[in-house]
C-alpha cells in the first residue's frame, strides 16, 4: 500500500468518526426528554369541628298545674308539720330544675320570729335538701365568702320531702335586727318539679 493510500484512508475512517459521532449526537437530541415522575396530588378533606355542647338545663317556673299540685301536697303537710299559729310567709315559689337546681327564695328574717320551711318534690326528683342560708347576694365580699355558705338551719331529712322546724321545733331568730336570708331547695338526686313555702309565728 502506497503512502497516499493509506492517508486517504486514514482520513476516511476520521471522517467516518465524525459523522457517526453526529448521528449518535442527533440521536440523543431527538429523544424524549427525561421528566421527574412528579407525584399525584392528595386530595385533602377538611374535617368540620364538632358542635359546641348544648348549654345545661335552667330552672323554669311550674305551669298553673303543676303549681296547684305542690301546693296541695305541701298544704296537706301543713296539718301535721307546722306548729299552732303559723302562718305562710312568704310566697309560694315552685319551679321545674335539672338534677342539682336549686329554688331560692329570698326572706327577711324578724327578731324573735319562729320559722318552719316545708319542701315538696315529685316522683321524677327523689332526693332534696332545704336550707335557710344568710343573703348576701350573687356575689358576696370575700369577708363575707364563708358566711354565704353556713346556713343558720337546714334538713337532716332524706327523700322527696324536707322540712326546717317543723312541729314545734321551729327555727327561732335570735339575732336583734332583721337579717335578709334565703330559702334555698336542692334537688339532690333527679330533675322534675320542687317547691318550698316558709311559715312564722
Amino acid at each position: 500500500m502506497t503512502s497516499a493510500m493509506a492517508d486517504g484512508a486514514s482520513v476516511a475512517r476520521g471522517v467516518g468518526a465524525w459523522v457517526g459521532f453526529g448521528l449518535a449526537m442527533l440521536a440523543v437530541g431527538c429523544g424524549e426528554p427525561e421528566v421527574a415522575p412528579q407525584p399525584l396530588p392528595t386530595a385533602s378533606v377538611s374535617v368540620p369541628p364538632p358542635p359546641p355542647p348544648p348549654p345545661p338545663p335552667v330552672a323554669q317556673p311550674c305551669d298553673p298545674t303543676m303549681q296547684l299540685a305542690m301546693q296541695a301536697a305541701i298544704q296537706v303537710r301543713e296539718k301535721t308539720e307546722l306548729g299552732k299559729g303559723m302562718k305562710a310567709e312568704s310566697s309560694f315559689s315552685c319551679s321545674v330544675v335539672p338534677e342539682g337546681g336549686t329554688v331560692a327564695v329570698p326572706v327577711t328574717l324578724q327578731p324573735g320570729g319562729c320559722y318552719t320551711a316545708l319542701a315538696q318534690s315529685f316522683p321524677n326528683v327523689t332526693e332534696i335538701d332545704v336550707a335557710l342560708k344568710p343573703n348576701f347576694g350573687p356575689t358576696p365580699p370575700p369577708l363575707l365568702m364563708a358566711l354565704a355558705n353556713q346556713p343558720f338551719a337546714q334538713d337532716n331529712e332524706s327523700g322527696p320531702t324536707a322540712a326546717i322546724g317543723k312541729g314545734r321545733d321551729c327555727f327561732k331568730v335570735l339575732l336583734p335586727i332583721p337579717a335578709v336570708a334565703l330559702v334555698e331547695v336542692t334537688a339532690r338526686a333527679g330533675a322534675g318539679p320542687i317547691a318550698v313555702q316558709l311559715y312564722r309565728k
